[in-house]
């Protein structure tokens, strides 16, 4: 099975009012050209956008209930080349794999989950392709390296680079019990 690497390097734009701050993900990624996650590209009132461009990427994006800088899986919308996509979760499952991200684009089945308990691990599988992500360094060395094998092309590769723009905790039970009490607080500042 071929398997190739790519790694992009983390940006931000701290530029003018902090609401219009960005930040994201940029590289190439081999024959598909330059790449960058922008998030949030833009805000609907409580919820933001993250978006992917690049050469020959499909426009994808998705919106969701905001969480920090980025959206969450909340209320989550995805569009990937202007078409809907309709995700589906089991939020009550135990395993990583039970409470992955399922989703049907480009008529092909995709299963977004967590592959170890950080955060920082994921995974895009579809039949004959699996991308695995990482997420790690710290501050201006920040990076996310993409592990794609099989013969992936535009559409997996930019799929799998929005969801690094999505605060996807809840794919693991630890980070839905964080994501719980973190909402619940921010709902108690409410009425304070």
């Amino acid at each position: 099975m071929q398997q190739h690497t790519y790694t992009l390097d983390h940006w931000e734009d701290r530029s003018g009012h902090r609401l219009s701050w960005k930040f994201g993900y940029r590289g190439t990624v081999g024959d598909f050209g330059s790449i960058e996650v922008v998030y949030p590209a833009s805000r609907h009132g409580d919820r933001h956008v993250t978006e992917v461009r690049g050469d020959t990427m499909p426009a994808t994006s998705f919106m969701g209930w905001a969480y920090g800088r980025k959206p969450s899986l909340h209320m989550g919308q995805l569009s990937v080349g202007g078409t809907g996509v309709r995700l589906k979760r089991n939020r009550w499952a135990q395993t990583r794999a039970g409470r992955a991200l399922r989703m049907q684009a480009a008529g092909r089945e995709y299963r977004y989950l967590a592959t170890s308990a950080r955060h920082s691990d994921r995974a895009l599988i579809r039949n004959g392709v699996e991308i695995r992500t990482t997420r790690h360094g710290n501050g201006a060395r920040k990076k996310a390296t993409f592990t794609v094998l099989g013969p992936a092309d535009a559409t997996d590769l930019a799929l799998a680079a929005v969801m690094c723009g999505v605060n996807t905790r809840n794919l693991t039970r630890a980070g839905a019990v964080r994501a719980f009490f973190n909402r619940s607080l921010s709902w108690l500042e409410i009425f304070q």
